[in-house]
């Protein structure tokens, strides 16, 4: 009785360990042929993760999506799971088959090795479990629409489809379905919901045609679509558009454009503000006016921005490049910016690397060489090439 009773201890500590497990997509080490015979066995389709050893985004995703249980559980159920290293043994032949140039790259293929769908990107959960649901759906593989595109079916929503998904595929298809859109595209279409639907996707900035009838059209689309999607919609071209009128010296624009952002009630709207800011004054201002606002956002509105802070400072340390040595004054407060942007975070290979960097250019050893060391350590969870620029800033520092 009492070895029934261990057992049972036993195997329920067992069940409760695996219960307890981690999730994670299965990837499986096999061989591509392998896996297309598992695909034809089981009628699944192969996922294929194209990854490199040096690559972050790639690091990124086995950290924050792959581990995700609703990730796991339908990556699991519905596809043969399979990762290659493209710059080793058959994932180098593989990357050259299906053109893999970037990474990570996700492939989704049957049972022949045929491209059914294809995506690419580090991406948040619910991007990456659409990509995924969109590779079962018959309706978004590669071939069923090429052959409906090839036999002239221009319906909108389909060319709206066929232009997403050729995206990561074809350029050169992509652009005829674009111009098949473009034909369709009146303006009595684009009040349409698949005309909301072509904005939405297509609009870009105020000067493609999509962007530009939603500009001119938008009182009658703040009335007609969700909120929600027309902020959204507002707020991409608007970001676009601030860049031309700095870059053009735009006063009337630029302060319309500011007071949008700073007059929301969304706190990444004024922080994008403030952002447009600096830029104005970096272009077009003295370094007396940038020392100016920098410390009133720095003691305000972006005092717990260490990315923004970092940002700034490592744009104007160099701004002048090698023609022009930046001035003193604008040094000094790029130090102080980049300073504390290291004290919010100093876990950031960024925020380090600026701090080091400005503390080179002000012949701060001492710190430069600290900064430099650390940036060095953090660079180890980055690239192969950002372990080099690392090395390159370490010696920089010890040689001031």
């Amino acid at each position: 009785m009492k070895k029934i009773i261990i057992t049972m201890f036993m195997l329920a500590g067992i069940v409760s360990l695996r219960a307890q497990a981690p999730a994670h997509i299965s990837f499986q080490k096999i061989s591509f042929e392998e896996a297309k015979k598992q695909a034809k066995e089981t009628g699944k389709l192969i996922f294929l993760d194209g990854y490199t050893s040096w690559c972050a985004p790639c690091k990124w995703m086995e950290g924050n999506v792959f581990n995700q249980k609703e990730v796991a559980d339908f990556y699991n159920t519905n596809f043969i799971n399979t990762k290659y290293d493209c710059e080793v043994g058959e994932g180098i032949d593989l990357a050259k088959k299906y053109g893999i140039r970037s990474f990570p790259t996700y492939l989704f293929l049957d049972a022949e090795g045929t491209l059914v769908y294809r995506t690419q990107s580090r991406m948040e959960v619910q991007a990456f479990l659409k990509e995924g649901q969109q590779a079962t759906n018959k309706e978004f593989h590669i071939p069923v629409l090429q052959a409906r595109f090839a036999a002239g079916e221009h319906d909108p929503a389909f060319l709206l489809r066929y232009i997403a998904v050729m995206n990561s595929v074809d350029p050169k298809q992509e652009q005829a379905a674009r111009q098949a859109l473009d034909k369709l595209a009146d303006d009595n279409f684009l009040k349409t919901p698949t005309g909301w639907q072509a904005i939405k996707q297509l609009g870009q900035n105020g000067n493609d045609k999509y962007g530009k009838f939603f500009l001119a059209n938008k009182a009658y689309f703040k009335s007609t679509v969700p909120q929600d999607e027309f902020l959204a919609k507002e707020q991409h071209l608007l970001r676009y558009a601030m860049y031309g009128y700095i870059r053009n010296k735009d006063v009337a624009e630029f302060e319309k454009g500011l007071a949008y952002f700073e007059g929301s009630d969304d706190i990444d709207n004024k922080v994008d503000g403030a952002m447009y800011r600096v830029e104005w004054v970096s272009e077009h201002g003295t370094d007396k006016e940038f020392v100016q606002l920098t410390n009133k956002l720095r003691k305000g509105i972006l005092k717990d921005q260490a990315e923004k802070l970092s940002f700034i400072a490592r744009r104007n340390s160099g701004k002048y490049g090698k023609d022009k040595e930046p001035s003193k004054e604008l040094l000094n407060q790029c130090y102080e910016l980049a300073k504390q942007a290291v004290q919010l975070d100093e876990n950031s290979y960024s925020n380090q690397g600026t701090f080091a960097d400005v503390c080179i250019l002000l012949k701060k050893k001492k710190e430069a060489v600290k900064a430099a060391q650390a940036a060095r350590a953090l660079a180890e969870n980055e690239t192969s090439k950002i372990i080099k620029l690392a090395d390159a800033l370490l010696e920089r520092a010890k040689n001031i």
